[in-house]
């Protein structure tokens, strides 16, 4: 009984082992392989199912727990996953993980793997600055100035700049650098381009210079002098001293000026200073500078006027200039114990009611000799007044200033000035003379000064009367317009800029239009803003361009770097 029993229990488990099994969904993934790196920022995400004909469902976090997803896209037909544009960033790790659906069955999440994307790539890039001497590397003090799309300055070499935006740059020498040497140049240009990722050298090159002097010396009355006197030495090398003589040595050739501040032999003057007050030192030469002094007998200045040919005396200011300056406030003067030497007479205000000054004779500037005298007379006419009358035409016909027309400045100079910003308009009870007109601004909307007839300089005539007219014509209009782009692509969004021409403007977004725009040269010029981690590449065709008349110009802003989501 029991041997049925067995046999009954082996028939059992062979007809349960021939029945078939529900099937098992299993996931695995095949690429990007388990911890590598993608090559861009939209890697496809592939796998593989134990059945066909299954949907899909994929996660993407930036933990491994999954708590934080960039993507959960479901019911996926194809066993592979594009990531999208904008999703990733640069040199993250990701993790990611699919399970399969098919009719009632879903399997488990797959293995979880990771990826990580490429490194962003970079927009900066580095500067080193050095020094030679005589050809040989050197260290120490110098001071030099970066300019660029940024700016720096150094103080030292070597010395280096990273994280510096790309494009061109320029080191300009300041002052410094190996004791009793020169620059001779920056190699291997004072201007170069940084790119990206990349260095450039810049390397200031001194040489040594033989000593040179500069020797110092005084005359009076053409014999040799030494004593206390003050002056100063200009050049490569700047000094000063006080006294003669004196010797400068170990200087550096170039071009040097003395120049005379006080003192000297008592009762004398400065003549002249000899050879040459500037002259050129060369390497390992000698200049000689001579302060040449004069004694001298003071003498005297009289100042008098006249009126219409006639003496007058009375209230006038005027100054004297010369050896020595001095001014007064009335006619007739004397100014005694002058030294000798050349003056010259400036009228400032006053003299008789209603004349005008005429002339100064027998000259505005005269020489007053050791012990001599010179005479100034300032001389007054009485003068009758006259009228100016200023209007203007468009395209030949009158025009005025009115509300909505366009306003207008200008100006009238001669023995009087005055300035308006109507016309028509006149001006009364001026003083005869030559008069100028000078157009400022405005005028008729869209138009353009043509010109200014009969002149724009005329003489009034005593009870007479002038007119200048300005003589405006219109002028077609064009447009501007302005756009961006980044890394080659149209962008939009906020950044300032400034268009000036003959027509000035500034916006805060792109694209930006401006239109009715006199014709002629426009420039934009970048302010701030733009696309976020990128630099300002340059503005296309050309930062200044010029506008015909019903024409259209486009400035094009390009920028480069890296763009984030």
């Amino acid at each position: 009984m029991r041997k049925y029993a067995i046999l009954l229990l082996v028939v059992l488990v062979a007809l349960l082992g021939c029945a078939p099994q529900p099937s098992v969904l299993v996931v695995t993934l095949e690429s990007p392989a388990n911890g590598s790196t993608v090559n861009s920022l939209t890697p496809i995400l592939a796998w593989g199912c134990s059945e066909a004909g299954a949907s899909y469902r994929i996660q993407v976090a930036t933990n491994s727990n999954f708590q934080n997803l960039i993507i959960d896209a479901s019911a996926l037909s194809a066993p592979s996953y594009a990531v999208p544009s904008g999703k990733l960033s640069n040199g993250q790790a990701y993790y990611w993980r699919v399970n399969a659906s098919k009719g009632s069955k879903t399997s488990d999440w797959s293995t979880c793997w990771s990826f990580e994307t490429p490194a962003a790539p970079t927009t900066t890039g580095t500067m080193v600055v050095n020094a030679t001497l005589e050809g040989s590397a050197w260290s120490g003090q110098v001071n030099y100035n970066i300019t660029g799309p940024e700016a720096r300055s150094g103080s030292s070499v070597s010395q280096s700049f990273s994280d510096l935006a790309v494009g061109a740059y320029t080191v300009t020498y300041s002052s410094g650098g190996p004791a009793g040497a020169t620059l001779t140049s920056i190699t291997p240009s004072p201007t170069q381009t940084l790119s990206a990722g990349g260095t450039i050298t810049f390397s200031l090159n001194f040489h040594m210079q033989p000593a040179s002097a500069i020797v110092v010396n005084a005359t009076l009355d053409g014999a040799s002098w030494s004593g206390q006197v003050r002056y100063s030495i200009h050049g490569p090398y700047a000094d000063s001293h006080t006294s003669v003589p004196q010797t400068f040595t170990s200087l550096p050739a170039g071009t040097y000026t003395l120049s005379y501040r006080s003192g000297g032999p008592s009762g004398a003057t400065l003549a002249s200073i000899t050879p040459q007050p500037t002259q050129t030192l060369s390497a390992g030469g000698t200049i000689y500078f001579s302060l040449n002094f004069h004694s001298q007998v003071t003498g005297t200045i009289t100042v008098g006027a006249t009126l219409d040919g006639s003496t007058w005396s009375g209230l006038v200011n005027y100054t004297i200039h010369g050896p020595e300056v001095d001014s007064g406030c009335a006619v007739p003067d004397n100014l005694s114990n002058l030294p000798g030497g050349t003056y010259t007479l400036s009228y400032s205000s006053g003299g008789p009611s209603g004349a005008i000054l005429g002339s100064i004779t027998p000259s505005p500037t005269q020489t007053l000799s050791s012990g001599g005298f010179a005479d100034f007379t300032m001389n007054f006419h009485s003068q009758a007044t006259g009228t100016i009358y200023v209007n203007a035409t468009l395209d030949g016909s009158p025009w005025e200033t009115a509300v909505g027309s366009g306003s207008i400045h200008y100006t009238v100079h001669g023995p009087y000035t005055d300035s308006s910003s109507t016309v028509p308009d006149s001006f009364s009870n001026l003083p005869t003379g030559t008069y100028t007109l000078s157009y400022e601004s405005g005028g008729p909307i869209g138009a353009t000064l043509g010109s200014i007839t009969p002149s724009p300089r005329q003489n009034l005539s005593p009870g007479g009367s002038i007119t200048f007219t300005m003589n405006f014509h219109s002028q077609a209009t064009g447009t501007v317009l302005v756009n961006a782009t980044v890394n080659g692509a149209p962008w939009t969004g906020a950044v300032r800029y400034t268009l000036a021409g003959p027509y000035v403007d500034s916006s805060g977004t792109v694209p930006d239009s401006f239109s009715g725009c006199p014709a002629g040269s426009y420039t934009l010029s970048y302010t701030s803003g733009g696309p976020e981690q990128t630099v300002l590449y340059g503005i296309t065709p050309s930062p200044t361009q010029s506008l015909s008349s019903g024409g259209t110009i486009t400035f094009t802003m390009e920028f480069v770097g890296v763009l984030t989501d």
